[in-house]
């Protein structure tokens, strides 16, 4: 087992953006998870953690996880990226976040992590947890065992039923499968808001703005999950202000292509430049597969048929 001590970096979440804490919390309740996604069920956790918090004179509420790529691979690809995640424990209104190599503390047995990491670095006054969270070497440590060492220093544990939908539970596995199929609708009720990645602009092959349809271009980061190819309607958020979409996600098979996979945008009534930039894109729907078009024209048809399309769509739902 691992007997190394793991230094424990605090984020401050309570500004305008994350920063280092200049000390740890003298007392806090923590949230304890992966968190990928910060689905509803996740929320509900943030909630009861923020909650007992309040409870507690000057003590303050704070997550402690998982770097969101850490974890990730072939088989299972994240959906939040670190400031992603950063972004919505802050919105959920908690003090601060440790963010952990998942590869630092997996052989951990669950005696150490509660005792080393929770009560003497952390100084919890509270712990929440999913009623699935296990913990500790190969997974070893279940919430029964946490509440059992928790209990041994007077420290107590929420364990939180998991939230539904459609009779089953809300998790990350399901968002993914929503995502990998392009259902972002499902994507959406689950996560409690739509799918989204927050990326920056890099140079494209500009032939969108040679069409008269000028396009953005990100791309997906290693380990993150990429959206069933095709045409979305979608939202992008540049600066203060949400424009309405239409995105590509794929190899664009119409243009000399290396198969190289990303995301192209065509931001409705915005003329500007963004290279540099993270624009964040909301996928509320797929419109259709992408495909390959024998010429420039039936291309850029094709584009003014899914931008006729888009505005079809956010016609008829007026709210988004």
């Amino acid at each position: 087992m691992n007997t190394m001590k793991i230094q424990l970096t605090f984020l401050d979440l309570r500004g305008t953006a994350p920063c280092r804490m200049t000390q740890p919390p003298a007392e806090a309740v923590v949230c304890l998870g992966n968190f990928d996604g910060v689905h509803e069920g996740h929320r509900r956790l943030l909630c009861a953690a923020r909650e007992a918090a309040r409870a507690i004179p000057g003590c303050l509420c704070g997550v402690w996880t998982f770097t969101s790529l850490a974890k990730a691979g072939a088989d299972t690809p994240a959906l939040t990226t670190t400031e992603e995640k950063l972004r919505q424990f802050a919105e959920a209104g908690l003090d601060f976040a440790i963010l952990v190599d998942f590869s630092a503390v997996r052989n951990l047995s669950p005696e150490q992590f509660v005792r080393e990491h929770l009560i003497a670095a952390l100084h919890c006054a509270a712990v929440v947890c999913g009623f699935n969270f296990r913990f500790g070497y190969r997974g070893a440590g279940t919430s029964s065992d946490l509440s059992r060492l928790l209990a041994e220093a007077n420290v107590p544990l929420t364990v939180i039923d998991p939230v539904t939908h459609e009779d089953t539970p809300v998790s990350s596995t399901r968002i993914r499968e929503a995502v990998a199929e392009g259902d972002m609708e499902s994507a959406a009720a689950l996560l409690g808001r739509p799918f989204s990645v927050c990326l920056p602009v890099r140079h494209g092959k500009k032939l969108g703005r040679k069409l008269g349809l000028p396009t953005i271009n990100q791309d997906f980061p290693a380990g993150h999950i990429v959206p069933r190819h095709g045409i979305y309607a979608c939202i992008c958020t540049v600066g203060d202000t949400r424009h309405m979409g239409v995105a590509n996600v794929g190899v664009r098979p119409s243009v000399v292509s290396d198969g190289h996979v990303n995301c192209e945008t065509h931001i409705m009534d915005f003329d500007g430049v963004l290279y540099g930039e993270s624009i964040r894109v909301e996928f509320l729907t797929r419109l259709r597969d992408e495909m390959r078009f024998d010429s420039i024209d039936a291309l850029r048809q094709a584009i003014e048929a899914d931008i006729r399309n888009a505005r079809a769509y956010f016609a008829a739902h007026p709210s988004l």
